[in-house]
């Protein structure tokens, strides 16, 4: 089988464990990240190594994870840490960079990743923003220190553009998809 045939082989995958995957680099980060399981239901974050991966620099996440902190960025992309007004969002919370009630709200939509051991794909309206509306789609891939252990961190990729002006409604309302790690081939 060609590159291409491979390429076309993997999306039909990627596309049969979540309809609202469509965006090819998420595609292209489900599939490193599948490539880093070595026959485990999800990698340890040692194992993501940003560096292989220079094209999605920009755009990916690694946050680590514990029930007395939630979620703690240890990397994040410039254009992921420029939504927030920041540089650098290493060593912050949710807590830390969004209010209360959306840092909340941002949990709570990802607990299932911890909770369920489960993947994230949201789709439509991505971040939390007054006078621009970004819409795209979201990856969230657990990690487990241990094999088969409990959830400790993630990685992620959001892909998204940013729309100025009256925007339809029905595109800021985000679909979001949870899927067990273990329906993940």
């Amino acid at each position: 089988m060609g590159q291409e045939e491979t390429a076309k082989a993997d999306r039909a995958g990627a596309g049969a464990v979540s309809k609202l995957l469509s965006e090819p680099a998420l595609f292209r980060i489900l599939d490193y990240w599948r490539g880093k399981r070595n026959g485990r239901v999800m990698p340890s974050r040692s194992e993501i190594d940003p560096l292989e991966i220079p094209w999605a620099l920009s755009r990916i996440f690694l946050v680590s994870y514990s029930p007395e902190d939630g979620f703690r960025y240890r990397l994040a992309g410039a254009e992921v840490a420029s939504v927030f007004g920041r540089s650098n969002l290493k060593g912050l919370t949710m807590k830390d960079i969004l209010p209360p009630e959306p840092a909340k709200f941002v949990e709570g939509r990802w607990a299932p990743l911890v909770q369920d051991r489960a993947m994230i794909v949201m789709k439509g309206m991505i971040y939390l923003a007054a006078e621009r509306t970004p819409i795209g789609e979201r990856l969230i891939l657990p990690l487990a220190d241990k094999p088969d252990g409990p959830v400790t961190g993630a990685f992620g990729m959001t892909i998204c553009e940013w729309l100025t002006g009256d925007v339809p409604q029905e595109v800021k309302v985000s679909q979001i998809e949870y899927v067990p790690v273990s329906d993940i081939p």
